[in-house]
């Protein structure tokens, strides 16, 4: 864990060090999913010191290759997952949304986990069946327990048909409950499931996550008393694309909604 807090809180400091000007990137998938000369850094900062005192331990990040990165699905994988930079379109335009993700997976599990946010000098960490903290205090999901008056978000895909489905999902939220909740889409995922589990957000439903947005992050809301399923009420794995997630009540009541939806809301 002091390891995994040193590296992600030295990639914080490269992403504060890259002004606004300076933040250069090429094109990964589309014109929205782009990789930063930050994200190279982060990534090349948090592989040394992982690397330097875990030589063994295998280490897969948001930009290796798709050939690399095929590992983290293997059923009893164990080794380092990482996000250099998660919420990089937040990033690239300056808007202080953005995060680090390191964790530690054992058999298939997460067993430890640690989200920086630099720009409100934030660590939340995690040890399985140890409890969720941020800056060395213990955190816990909200306690809402009811639709009205609930902060309920989803995020940006880089899958157009992927993000069409998600805002069709949150409206079908209020066409069958008459409830329209209040929304939030801010860009990062990782953040979003770091603030449910601190009780900032209630509850989260998204359909285009990988494994390095989940691997730390699930892990800290199931150790702050949350709740993770798939979108069809199973529990997830931190290499499901598509969660809901949140604090146990309304995950439970939304899950229930969610049955009634059309298969293609799902998937």
């Amino acid at each position: 864990m002091q390891v995994m807090e040193l590296a992600a809180r030295e990639a914080g400091a490269i992403m504060l060090r890259n002004k606004p000007g300076n933040r250069r990137s090429k094109m990964k998938t589309s014109k929205r999913d782009f990789v930063t000369v930050a994200d190279i850094k982060s990534q090349n900062i948090i592989t040394a010191h992982l690397q330097k005192e875990f030589p063994h331990i295998v280490l897969l990040s948001e930009e290796l290759t798709p050939q690399q990165q095929k590992k983290v699905f293997d059923a009893d994988f164990t080794g380092f997952v990482v996000d250099p930079i998660d919420g990089t379109y937040n990033f690239k335009r300056d808007m202080s949304e953005s995060a680090v993700s390191v964790a530690y997976v054992e058999s298939g599990e997460p067993v430890a986990g640690v989200v920086f946010d630099p720009y409100k000098n934030e660590m939340y960490t995690a040890i399985k069946g140890r409890g969720a903290m941020r800056n060395g205090e213990r955190v816990r999901v909200s306690g809402q327990t009811d639709m009205r008056g609930a902060s309920v978000t989803t995020s940006n895909s880089y899958d157009d048909k992927a993000m069409a489905q998600n805002l069709l999902r949150h409206l079908a939220i209020y066409n069958s409950t008459g409830v329209m909740p209040w929304t939030n889409c801010t860009g990062s995922g990782v953040l979003i499931l770091t603030y449910l589990a601190c009780g900032r957000m209630d509850i989260y439903h998204h359909n285009g996550l990988k494994p390095w947005d989940n691997a730390a992050t699930f892990l800290l809301i199931r150790e702050a008393g949350g709740k993770v399923l798939t979108l069809k009420g199973e529990e997830a794995r931190f290499t499901t694309n598509n969660v809901l997630a949140g604090t146990p009540v309304l995950v439970d009541q939304l899950a229930k909604v969610f049955s009634s939806f059309d298969e293609a809301l799902l998937n």
